[in-house]
């Protein structure tokens, strides 16, 4: 038996392992992670790093849940040692609320019978700890608001919250980053910089090495579920950190366009514009012109309304017929159908992956896409199927093609339901932050996807993100909300 303890006591502080993988493989469901002999978490931070679809959630699942299953064989530095692993998918299980569409959370019939944070919190929500990993993430007020209603980033700030109350051994964040704007993600740091002081240890599971934080201790980088190597010591983490991007440029041929774009001259304005999430008021006072062919940033803080306005321009939310706002130079509340609204944008969002249910493969998620929302059932013809196949290949993911979304890594998800929008190529592409989750190689691939369907078609685009370096480069106009 390994005398873990005593090979501990050996090893340099930088270096010590409190977890060893001691077996070949380790296993999670039907993904095996190969070459695992020989490495593990160290003490501090550790960075478990992959491009998507590498085998980092199921490294990190093993660690949280799977340390006896299937055969693993883990040795912890200490009896009892306690992991937790925070995913974004855990808003279902943390609130008990589930629904059908990511679009209900707008609907007010639904959201009677949505708790608020205090009263999913309970007793924890009056505590000092509570208070204190609030403010140190700058949620104030929170515990009134209704959970449907916080932004994507201020629920991965309550998750993150949620998780530090108990104080585990180790702490696995995946993706902790997305969402999340440059003062939270510094916030972020600041947190686990002194949880690491603390005595808590933190694995980081990250696709894109640009994110390594400068405080790693140690890189494990996967490729294909198979440990490459692991890399110790801040030299060593800063080559890996820069390494290039393989190249994206490849020429890019795209399908015929599956939709005709309606004639129009604004594809979306706003006029003194008021947003609400329930009784509270968000943005007032609201001034916004998308003109067709017009490429825009749309830019502004964690909870400051951007993914709320942007429910108005694809006609989810029902505020958009109590303000001024129109569509393809159409009122809303005129008669408009909006389902035209819908078949002539292409949208993505995180709470978008959040509630997609689909038990199609990749292809038919994709031949859904290219057809007009109310035709979109029915047996796919052999020119559907060979063109969702020739956009799988655009995006890069064409192996995917024959699999079911269910069984996807979040990041192929996102990818997936990204190739579903462009595949209309429609009239307006509303994109929030739809690179959340990428590795380097799709986002550099995406980039330049956009930049040809914009250029091919004459799309108008909205681009949200908390990257700027995100940005494609026919982006030309930024704006602010919430600043």
């Amino acid at each position: 038996m390994v005398n873990f303890a005593e090979i501990f006591k050996r090893m340099s502080v930088s270096e010590g392992f409190i977890i060893e993988f001691c077996s070949k493989v380790l296993r999670y469901g039907d993904v095996v992670i190969q070459s695992t002999e020989g490495h593990g978490i160290t003490n501090g931070v550790t960075v478990i790093a992959g491009p998507n679809g590498s085998g980092k959630t199921t490294l990190g699942t093993v660690l949280g849940k799977g340390r006896y299953a299937y055969g693993n064989r883990l040795c912890f530095y200490r009896e009892g040692m306690t992991v937790k692993m925070l995913q974004f998918t855990d808003i279902h299980s943390f609130t008990g609320v589930d629904v059908l569409r990511f679009d209900q959370r707008m609907e007010s019939s639904e959201n009677e019978f949505v708790p608020t944070v205090g009263e999913i919190m309970g007793a924890l929500s009056v505590s000092p700890r509570w208070a204190g990993m609030c403010g140190l993430f700058g949620l104030s007020d929170v515990e009134g608001k209704k959970i449907n209603f916080l932004s994507s980033g201020e629920l991965r700030k309550l998750l993150i919250v949620n998780a530090l109350m108990a104080v585990p051994d180790v702490l696995v964040l995946d993706n902790p980053y997305i969402g999340l704007d440059a003062s939270s993600r510094d916030e972020l740091d600041t947190a686990l910089t002194s949880l690491r002081a603390e005595g808590t240890s933190i694995v980081m599971l990250l696709c894109d090495n640009s994110e390594i934080p400068l405080y790693a201790d140690s890189v494990v980088c996967l490729a294909e579920c198979r440990i490459e190597r692991q890399v110790f010591g801040k030299n060593d983490i800063d080559v890996l950190r820069r390494e290039p991007v393989g190249r994206t440029d490849r020429e890019i041929s795209l399908p015929a366009p599956m939709s005709v774009i309606p004639d129009h001259k604004v594809a979306f304005s706003i006029s003194d514009g008021c947003l609400r999430y329930g009784d509270r008021k968000v943005v007032s006072g609201f001034d916004w012109t998308v003109r067709r062919g017009e490429r825009w940033m749309l830019t502004g803080p964690n909870g400051s309304g951007k993914s709320l306005l942007l429910s108005m321009v694809c006609g989810d939310n029902p505020q958009a017929y109590s303000n001024a706002v129109t569509i393809f130079d159409r009122r809303r509340g005129s008669g408009e159908s909006i389902w035209d609204i819908k078949d002539n944008v292409g949208y993505v969002c995180p709470e978008m992956q959040l509630y997609f249910k689909s038990h199609l493969t990749v292809e038919g998620i994709i031949v859904e896409g290219m057809r007009p929302v109310l035709r979109r059932f029915g047996k796919p013809s052999d020119s559907e199927l060979a063109t969702a196949r020739k956009w799988l290949g655009i995006i890069g993911i064409e192996h995917l093609a024959d699999r079911n979304f269910r069984g996807l890594s979040s990041g192929e998800q996102r990818l997936v339901l990204i190739c579903r929008a462009f595949v209309r190529q429609p009239a307006m592409l509303v994109l929030d932050e739809p690179f959340q989750g990428l590795d380097a190689w799709h986002k550099e691939r995406l980039r330049h996807v956009i930049d040809t369907l914009l250029e091919e078609r004459e799309l108008s685009l909205i681009f949200v993100t908390h990257y700027p370096d995100e940005l494609p480069s026919s982006v030309d106009r930024i704006k602010k909300i919430g600043c």
